[in-house]
């Protein structure tokens, strides 16, 4: 058996640098550890973990070069320690999408507020 070294990038928001201070480079190893812990894959959308009385908020995703690029910032402690991957986002995006969320409700012939012609308002 033997182990090696893989390049992971880690970016720390402004906040997050500020509040960590020294232990930044833990911190990063480890967001590495939860995500590894999480075991849903490398590309993670959303995960928080307590790090020296902190809460940070991770994510992930894997560059085209192949290098894995961990986010990390402040979390919300109030929020339950959950992981969310890319791939579920994409499926819930998707099936909001399909069930037509967050398109307004309007009447069947209902005009818009701009008209088509001169980009004026309609009254």
């Amino acid at each position: 058996m033997f182990q090696i070294q893989a390049p992971i990038l880690i970016v720390p928001t402004a906040d997050a640098k500020l509040a960590v201070g020294v232990h930044l480079h833990a911190a990063g190893l480890a967001a590495y550890r939860e995500i590894a812990l999480a075991a849903k894959g490398l590309e993670i959308a959303h995960l928080q973990f307590v790090f020296r009385g902190l809460t940070l908020a991770v994510c992930s995703r894997v560059r085209r070069d192949g290098i894995v690029e961990i986010e990390i910032g402040l979390g919300d402690p109030r929020l339950p320690k959950s992981a969310f991957t890319a791939a579920q986002m994409r499926q819930a995006e998707t099936a909001s999408r399909r069930s037509g969320a967050g398109r307004p409700n309007r009447p069947a012939g209902a005009r818009s507020l701009i008209s088509q012609d001169n980009g004026s308002r309609s009254m």
